[in-house]
């Protein structure tokens, strides 16, 4: 039985046996014996203080949960009563007047009683009776509703039985003044919202009679107009509540179940009425997921509670710096430590002490074995700022259900840091020279100690709140224990911190210290490996070769987005998702034919399946295992639908589809990944199994919830329940081969978030730079050198400005803006402003709305970066293209960009070289680093800006000033827009999704806060375990030699030393040869049609005269005899290169790149040379095709110096890879007339002539080179 149905038959019980003991008070009374209320009233009383005890036993302590049985209670009170005086001739009449009801009761007879004036005093005028009458009874429906929120009655839910209950009152005084009298008025109370619907379902419940009486047909047509009638009802009561401005599905929970329950009295008069009652199936029940009730306090009361705590804190801190200190147990010395946590450090999370009092454990256990190669305690600041505190910081770590950054034995774990505050040093010290071992934590402890701090000081401190807390959490089982996290007798005790004078906490790092925004610090591998240089000994990096993977390019691709892409990627066809066939005449059919089409054909599917499995031969796991994942859905279909028809239950086709498709697919898809035998699959697989389907929804749906309004909110939790379900059943159907599993120990699901939280620190990324550039300096071709220097830009970006790989590459022009460089003009070392708008583009989709954002590279990148990213963007905008800015990628070089592939395999080798295998670094690293470094940066100390960035403390003043302004700077203590920002600059809609997956130094951010604050004990207590010869009260915070004795063998947590940057190197992007700058910048420059070409033709470079005569003596019958000479070139018009220039950028083709000369070997050189030679003397360009004229003496032999084949072959070690060269005629056929060989180029991708397009290109390498021209 459930817990309510007990707590109710308890109830009624103890109600019945109060009635009892009130009729034995009675019996024997005279009526007019005094005495006789007041012992009824005290009855009651007694019973009502019984019963509050008994709920508070079964946890139901506040107002809000009690309320429903308290008023359970009443009403069935108050049935016996009537009972009773209906019974009874001369009962006596039982008033308890500390009854809620009894009290609407009199104040309901009250108003009938002005109603009944009203009627007397406006007779005859009826609309002035109705309007008065009906204020009556609002003022009076007003009255009872601040009567019930006096009572702390102050919800609709909680008050809907009490107005019910007034409106039955009225009714039935009404309808008793009615039938004493033919002539009373006829009160009409329009307001009476539980009398209509009663009303309604009357007249509904009369309908389904007459549904009933009229079909003759089978009881399965009578049961389907049965429920579409209630349906009906259902649709126009739903319409009815909210013109009633019930607008909530808690405001009209109650009227709906009064509708349900009208509906069940009609039921049970029928079935008493007739003779042969027609068995009515429907039992209308609606489910609502009420959810738990939660305590919210007012501002003021949060207030009042945060200046409670600050109190307490005072007070522990005078107990703790006077000379009365004593800690004469290990119990109390433990409690001192915990409170100093909790008030000192602001950690007030149950599970967060218990690790933490485990790792001071693990720590002297490690310093007795002297093996402490990662210590715990680390300082947050370099050592080298002696004139300051510097606060030690304990790494620890705990067990978390579904969110952390660490596996150990199954269970994930989060990473924390917390300030070992110096009391707690203190009462650690005091604990150890107790002799006393530190014995493992666990809840109860933690509680029992604190506790016993608290009852000793329960004189001095006003903790009595917190004693009887503490006390009725330690009354719960352990397991009970384990699972409470935020402990309520400290409840927003980080309030005592925010408002402390001395402090600057604000929100965002209040909520990190209560653990209610997640986040996870780095783990101590981790740590070591970004801060502590555990990198390879230098004499290592020397001796690494510089491993260079193959380039690796693709075509840049607009983004295709289809749907139910995983599935489309399995070889077999999975005919469980046939479609369902239509057969004919569909629309004729009725439901039930429809759902029995559907079964026949997952039966006939079901068949093929089994015979399909039985033909199968050999180890076929995959789609053996897919057939068998078939099966078991198919099985488990039938056996919902064989369990609806024993139970009498009615389970919809559409209810069983939507089971399916909540989790069909995920499953089949995830099932084909499993490389071994489906039936010998063990528990663990099965529970990688869940999680995967499970993680996989609950990802699909954060993403469209992100990017659409749709509401998605609940289809992971759908699918758990499902799954839940399926398992159930495949282990009642295949117990030998469907284990149990632990995947469902819960009744909720929770998607396990597990945090790659890897940090790249200033000095490795310095590292990366520098292997980057020994990479680029052995690099043997020049592709491969200007791809490498693009790979450092996109790691420079990414370390930066925090973005996605697929937002790097697929950058476009579009998204830069800044006008200097977008005007293609250099601005020298001048200043320019130079932004990123992130947005969707043809060649990425980026993962949310909020991902659409806009980044300011001057904030944030330093002066050499900031000079490489513009020389780089400089050089692009200059570039001709015949593509919309919004579609040339940035990073695109003739038309190739690195595969996404290269880049990950790229970043594994060079973080492989500078730490080691399996270091889990991968692209997105760069993204933690940035979200981290700009928090630290916008939000951090100067100390904690030099010891974890690379920033000077000047930078980080002038991007703030740059990003926030001076109003910013002036409040920057507590100011909260610099998370919005920093949650905006990620992609992210709010700063707990950016805290959750990236940021992982919130834990320090927030103990900097806290910190500088004095920590003052008496110096006899100092003198008493220190052996030190204090004569004044010493702060442990600020005094060099307590801190020295403590922190003497620890390591800062970040950088220790100043790094010594790395500049960014010189970069040459020119995959094209010089040439093409010296004369596409001529094309540029003289465009002025009066600028005449014989006035300029001496100031130009010696190239751009050879391409103006070779272009017009390609393309101009008149110039194919010219021979060249400068004189010449100065009498030929420009507009000849111009049209060849624009022939090739006008060209909607892929640009190609030729091989580079300089790449050739000498004897090849040759060839090139002697090629190019022919096709300046001799080449004409006609159309789309070079033409060469073959002349032939008597003896028919040719005329030519120079052979087609040298040619030809000559030309091929200059083309790219994918381009071929095809000739016609040749060799000459003499019979023909023409004796022209037509040379073209054809583009093997596409299969399209490209000659145009390369003509420009072979004239850029024909004019570079003297020889040719001499």
């Amino acid at each position: 039985m459930a817990k309510h149905d007990v707590i109710a038959a308890h109830i009624g019980e103890q109600v019945e046996l109060t009635f009892q003991q009130m009729l034995q008070s009675i019996a024997g009374r005279k009526r007019s014996t005094t005495g006789i209320d007041e012992g009824l009233e005290k009855i009651w009383v007694d019973f009502h203080s019984a019963l509050k005890k008994f709920l508070k036993n079964h946890k139901l302590s506040t107002v809000t949960l009690r309320a429903p049985y308290l008023q359970q209670s009443e009403a069935y009170f108050f049935q016996l009563k009537e009972d009773y005086r209906s019974e009874m001739q001369e009962a006596y009449p039982i008033k308890i007047m500390s009854l809620i009801y009894e009290n609407i009761k009199q104040k309901v007879e009250a108003d009938f009683s002005k109603m009944s004036e009203a009627i007397k005093k406006h007779q005859g005028n009826t609309l002035e009776i109705d309007s008065e009458i009906e204020k009556i009874w609002v003022d009076c429906q007003a009255e009872i509703k601040a009567f019930l929120k006096d009572k702390k009655i102050a919800t609709v839910a909680l008050r809907a039985p009490y107005l019910q209950w007034a409106e039955d009152c009225l009714i039935k005084r009404k309808e008793a003044d009615e039938s004493a009298s033919e002539d009373v008025y006829l009160i009409k109370i329009p307001s009476t919202i539980y009398h209509q619907i009663a009303q309604q379902v009357a007249f509904t419940f009369q309908q389904m009679k007459e549904a009933i009486a009229g079909q003759k047909d089978s009881q399965q047509e009578i049961d389907d107009q049965i429920v579409r009638i209630w349906a009906d009802f259902a649709k126009e009561l739903e319409t009815f509540l909210r013109n009633k401005d019930f607008t909530t599905r808690a405001k009209r929970k109650p009227y709906i179940k009064h509708s349900e329950a009208s509906f069940l009295a009609c039921l049970e008069q029928y079935q008493n009425e007739e003779q042969q009652p027609y068995p009515i199936k429907l039992r209308p029940t609606t489910l609502f997921s009420d959810p738990p009730p939660r305590q919210i306090l007012s501002t003021e009361a949060r207030l009042r509670l945060g200046q409670q705590h600050f109190h307490i804190a005072r007070g522990l801190k005078a107990y703790w710096r006077s000379e009365t200190l004593q800690m004469p147990t290990a119990q109390q010395c433990l409690g001192h430590l915990y409170l100093s946590l909790i008030y000192c450090s602001g950690c007030s999370d149950l599970t967060q002490l218990v690790a933490i009092g485990n790792r001071l454990l693990e720590e002297e256990k490690e310093k007795e074995k002297m093996s402490n190669p990662l210590s715990g305690y680390l300082t947050l600041y370099r050592s080298d700022y002696k004139k300051i505190t510097n606060p030690l910081v304990l790494s620890y770590s705990m067990p978390h259900r579904y969110y952390g950054n660490e596996i150990k034995d199954k269970m994930i774990y989060q990473w924390r840091h917390v300030w070992f505050n110096p009391y707690a040093q203190l009462f650690l010290h005091i604990l150890k020279q107790q002799a006393e071992d530190l014995q493992p934590q666990h809840p109860r402890k933690v509680l029992e100690a604190i506790l016993s701090v608290f009852e000793n000081l329960k004189k001095q401190l006003k903790v009595s709140e917190q004693i009887s807390a503490l006390k009725k959490i330690l009354r719960s089982e352990d397991q009970d224990l384990i699972e409470i996290t935020a402990l309520k007798p400290f409840q927003h005790v980080n309030l005592a911190l925010e408002i402390h004078p001395d402090l600057s906490l604000d929100m965002c790092l209040s909520e990190v210290l209560q653990n209610h925004l997640k986040t996870v610090s780095l783990t101590a591998e981790d740590q070591g490996v970004a801060w502590f240089n555990t990198l390879k000994p230098k004499t290592d990096l020397v001796k690494v070769e510089h491993g260079i993977l193959p380039l690796e390019t693709e075509t840049a691709k607009p983004v295709a987005i289809t749907a139910h892409q995983q599935l489309k990627e399995l070889p077999f066809e999975l005919e469980f998702l046939e479609q369902e066939r239509a057969p004919v005449g569909k629309n004729k059919q009725s439901q039930r034919q429809r759902d029995e089409q559907q079964f026949k054909q997952w039966r006939n599917i079901r068949t093929r399946l089994k015979a399909k499995k039985a033909a199968l031969k050999g180890d076929n796991y995959k789609e053996s295992n897919l057939i068998e994942a078939q099966l078991r859905l198919l099985d488990w279909i039938f056996y919902l639908r064989k369990e609806e028809k024993e139970n009498g239950k009615k389970l919809k086709l559409s209810s069983i589809k939507r089971y399916l498709s909540s989790f069909a697919k995920d499953y089949f898809f995830h099932i084909y990944m499993y490389d071994d035998d489906l039936e010998q699959m063990n528990a663990e697989y099965y529970e990688q199994l869940y999680t995967s389907i499970l993680n996989g929804i609950d990802e699909r749906a954060e993403a469209q919830r992100e990017y659409t309004d749709t509401r998605t909110q609940g289809r992971a939790q759908y699918a758990f329940g499902r799954l839940k379900d399926f398992h159930a059943f495949c282990q009642k159907r295949y117990p030998e081969s469907v284990p149990a599993v632990s995947s469902f120990q819960y009744n909720d699901f929770q998607r396990i978030q597990f945090c790659q939280a890897k940090l790249i620190s200033p000095q490795l990324f310095i590292q990366l730079k520098k292997r980057v550039i020994q990479k680029i300096e052995a690099c043997s071709t020049e592709k491969e050198k200007v791809h490498l220097q693009l790979l450092l830009l996109m790691y420079l970006l990414a370390y930066r400005l925090g973005c996605r790989l697929n937002e790097i590459r697929g950058l476009t022009l579009g998204e830069i803006i800044c006008p200097q460089l977008l005007w293609k003009d250099d601005p020298g070392n001048q200043t320019v402003a130079i932004r990123i708008i992130l947005k969707n583009n043809v060649y990425r989709r980026l993962k949310s709305q909020n991902a659409q954002r806009q980044l300011d590279l001057n904030a944030v990148l330093l002066d050499d970066e900031l000079q490489a990213v513009k020389s780089y963007l400089l050089h692009c905008f200059q570039q001709p293209n015949n593509k919309k800015a919004n579609e040339q990628l940035v990073f695109e070089i003739g038309g190739e960009i690195l595969s996404e592939l290269y880049i990950s395999q790229m970043t594994r080798l060079l973080f492989d070289e500078i730490i080691k295998p399996d270091h889990g670094y991968t692209f997105h690293s760069f993204r933690h680093s940035a979200a981290n470094h700009l928090a630290i940066a916008w939000l951090g100390s100067k100390e904690m800006v030099m010891t974890y960035t690379d920033y000077s403390w000047q930078q980080a003043k002038s991007m703030r000033k740059h990003l926030f302004g001076e109003q910013a700077i002036r409040h920057e203590a507590v100011i909260q827009h610099k998370w919005r920002l920093l949650a905006d600059w990620m992609g992210h809609s709010s700063i707990e999704q950016t805290a959750s997956h990236y940021l992982h130094t919130l834990d320090l951010l927030a103990i900097e806060r806290i910190y500088n604050t004095p920590c003052v004990v008496h110096p006899a207590v100092l003198n008493r375990h220190y052996d030190r010869g204090e004569t004044e009260a010493v702060d442990l915070n600020r005094d060099r030699s307590y801190r020295k004795c403590f922190e003497s063998d620890h390591r800062v947590l970040a950088i220790d030393h100043k790094v010594q940057p790395c500049p960014m190197p010189k970069m040459q992007f020119e995959l094209k040869p010089l040439s093409y700058k010296v004369i596409h910048t001529y094309l540029n420059t003289y465009q002025d049609a009066e600028i005449q070409a014989p006035q300029i033709v001496d100031k130009l470079h010696i190239w751009v005269k050879r391409a103006l005569w070779l272009a017009a003596k390609w393309q101009v019958p008149l110039f194919s005899k010219l021979g060249w000479n400068l004189d010449n070139a100065a009498s030929i018009e420009k507009k000849y290169l111009s049209d060849l220039y624009d022939k090739q950028i006008k060209n909607k083709l892929k640009p190609k790149s030729l091989q580079l000369f300089i790449a050739l070997k000498d004897l090849l050189k040759e060839k090139v040379l002697s090629a190019l030679a022919v096709l300046i003397q001799h080449g004409k360009l006609r159309r789309n095709q070079f033409c060469f004229q073959c002349r032939f003496d008597a003896q028919q032999k040719p005329k030519m110096d120079w052979k087609m084949q040298d040619f030809i072959e000559g030309m091929q070690l200059l083309l790219p890879e994918d381009v071929q060269l095809q000739y016609d005629n040749y060799p000459v056929d003499l019979t023909q007339k023409s004796r022209e060989i037509h040379v073209y180029f054809i583009d093997q991708n596409s299969n399209k002539n490209i000659t145009l397009s390369l003509a420009f290109d072979f004239l850029l390498e024909a004019v570079q080179h003297p020889s040719l021209w001499e």
